[in-house]
């Protein structure tokens, strides 16, 4: 085998590799172009593209420009005005730093320069084509920097042939922009592809247009807005859950100090954050602007600087997901009801309920229709073409009511924190005890019933459609409840209440031996007190070896070493133990205890879960993300049925 002999590679090869890593496709070229235009300050950027960029793209901007001595120096490799020590890597206050971004894609293309530096009476018109400079010269032009560039890669088949169509390019593009849109509010951003306006930006410095001009009007009131400071990082933006979610990620946009950015540990914080207020395969969306010392960001990570890296990653992580979590929980996703227990305008208030006495009511006399002498059974069934009955309280029963003994005697007070005794004293044999008074017959009282409490409430429920949906009045609104996923919310709420004292820990029978790899022993060694309060009881037992004396009460000992595994793995990212795992357990739990759809329910019943979801005020979504209540205006109805033209 021959031996290789190591040369130096030509100047054109060494540009084509550098391009190679900056310069990907069309997007990556204009995104290195923006944000130089962004560095010298422009505050209106235009970016038109023909066929995805493939035959050309235009880049102008109103910034500070090239100064006409530096226009060689701006196409050469490794040449910037961002940095000049290797110690300004560590603080970088710029989005362009490396130097490389201009020369990459003068060298696979035909590129025209047209600038002028603020404060010059003439501008420079540059012609590049392949990395060779063919000509400079004077040209009259507004104040900024506008680059033409066509036919990129025309000098490297090979990577041009692994170009998508102009119609993916163009959406790469499109996205490119919504991000660069979304990261600079104050900069106006006009985006043209094929001679039509896709993007345009008011730059007028409010977040709020600026999504606006990106996901419109509609999208922008579904967003909850996000603000909060923690850990050295203050936090902005808007959080969509429910209707807002996506069936991917890249609605989730982040940026640092103005630079966006993609960061799986943000992602993966909100969506902690957004747990059970997204339906399950969806994500939810969210623009999020981070802002911390530059010192403490590492965005010398790759050429392309899509990616970040932060000193603290967990205390950045803690930060989105608690503030997030925070936010969301001050708002409320689910149609607006009012408490239900609102009496209606100018009504009386209700009277108390009456005292009676319990009697055996007269049996009916003989000649009496048959309907009368059929008992009445409304209250726990519907009627049998499916109609909601007439509701009215049961008629009284034959047999006698039970009485409920009296409540045990409380310790006065006076006697809580003294040795006095509450037995009785003893008796005094001179005295002779004096006899108890006969009790008097307690009177019952009748429970009022579900159906004599919703007449004083505002809604009105007006049956079940499939056995699933319960349907609803209220004011001008038709909503619509599914069955299924209230009483799943609502036994998860109540699960959740149940297992909140733990840490509880649950013996094992049999204590578990686990081998743990070296990391997750080291992980173990450095979390024995989460672990602890999370309900873990552990024991070292040599060897990389851990005994698993006990698992948190809401697990099974099914689960215990995949638990436990689980959460080593998650103690790696985070510091603190999600109860990732307890809360799936009560999921599942109240998932298959939870009313079925198309399981016929009493109207007792279906009242009383329409009662229990508004007076506790719980999450809009079963836990598994979906929603409890859809709402439909009058106004929908009507234009439905033609009552009024749209």
């Amino acid at each position: 085998m021959e031996i290789a002999h190591i040369r130096q590679l030509p100047p054109e090869v060494i540009g084509q590799i550098a391009a190679g890593e900056v310069v990907e496709r069309p997007a990556a070229a204009i995104k290195e172009l923006v944000e130089n235009s962004m560095d010298a300050g422009a505050t209106a950027i235009t970016v038109d593209i023909k066929e995805g960029g493939l035959a050309s793209f235009r880049v102008a901007d109103n910034g500070s420009g090239i100064q006409p001595s530096d226009i060689r120096l701006a196409f050469a490799r490794h040449a910037t005005s961002k940095i000049r020590t290797a110690e300004d890597l560590y603080g970088v206050r710029s989005l362009g730093f490396r130097g490389e971004a201009l020369a990459s894609i003068a060298a696979v293309s035909k590129l025209t320069c047209q600038t002028r530096a603020r404060g010059q009476e003439m501008g420079v018109l540059v012609r590049n084509e392949g990395g060779d400079i063919l000509s400079i010269q004077d040209a009259a032009c507004p104040e900024g920097t506008t680059f033409t560039v066509k036919e990129l890669f025309y000098n490297a088949p090979v990577r041009r042939k692994f170009l998508k169509k102009p119609a993916s390019e163009t959406a790469a593009v499109s996205e490119l922009m919504a991000r660069l849109i979304l990261s600079h509010p104050a900069t106006s951003f006009r985006f043209m592809a094929d001679g039509k306006l896709v993007y345009f930006s008011a730059g007028d410095g409010n977040l709020d247009s600026a999504i606006m001009s990106v996901y419109g009007t509609d999208t922008l009131k579904l967003l909850t807005k996000i603000e909060g400071s923690m850990n050295g990082v203050m936090l902005s933006g808007f959080v969509g859950v429910g209707d807002a979610g996506r069936g991917n990620r890249s609605h989730e946009h982040f940026f640092l100090n103005g630079r966006a950015m993609k960061s799986p540990l943000l992602s993966s914080a909100v969506e902690n954050a957004c747990r059970q207020r997204v339906t399950i395969g969806r994500f939810p969306m969210c623009v999020l602007h981070l802002t911390m010392p530059f010192e403490n960001a590492d965005v010398n990570v790759h050429p392309n600087k899509w990616e970040v890296r932060f000193s603290d990653e967990r205390g950045v992580r803690a930060a989105v997901e608690t503030i997030v979590f925070e936010a969301l929980e001050k708002t409320n996703a689910a149609p607006p009801i009012p408490p239900m227990y609102l009496p209606p305008e100018n009504a009386a208030p209700a009277p108390a309920p009456a005292k009676i006495q319990v009697t055996q009511p007269a049996p009916p006399p003989e000649d009496a229709p048959a309907a009368l002498k059929k008992p009445d059974n409304r209250l726990s069934a519907f009627t049998e073409d499916g109609a909601l009955p007439t509701f009215a309280p049961p008629a009284p029963k034959k047999e006698a009511v039970p009485i409920l003994p009296p409540p045990a005697p409380v310790r006065p007070a006076a006697l809580r924190d003294s040795g006095a005794s509450l037995l009785p004293p003893r008796p005094n044999p001179e005295k002779p005890p004096e006899m108890p008074a006969p009790l008097a017959e307690p009177e019952q009282v009748q429970a009022p019933t579900v159906e004599a409490a919703f007449q004083q409430k505002p809604i009105r429920v007006l049956g079940v459609a499939f056995n699933t949906y319960i349907v609803m009045e209220y004011g001008d609104l038709l909503i619509l409840s599914d069955q299924h996923a209230v009483h799943e919310r609502l036994l998860y709420e109540q699960f959740m209440r149940e297992t909140a004292a733990a840490p509880a820990s649950q013996a094992l029978l049999i204590p578990l031996m686990v081998n743990l790899s070296p990391a997750e022993y080291a992980c173990y060694e450095e979390n024995k007190e989460t672990l602890e309060k999370a309900g873990f009881d552990l024991a070292p037992f040599g060897d990389g070896t851990v005994q698993l004396r006990g698992v948190p009460i809401v697990l099974g000992q099914p689960q215990a070493e995949s638990c436990l595994l689980e959460a080593l793995d998650e103690l790696t990212e985070n510091p603190s133990l999600p109860p990732a795992d307890r809360t799936s357990r009560v999921i599942q739990m109240a998932c298959k205890h939870a009313v079925k759809g198309g399981e016929r329910l009493p109207e007792e019943s279906v009242k009383q879960l329409i009662r229990d979801v508004i007076e506790q005020k719980v999450t809009p979504t079963c836990p598994h993300g979906r929603p409890l209540m859809v709402q439909i205006t009058r106004n929908e109805l009507e234009k439905r049925f033609r009552r009024i033209q749209s």
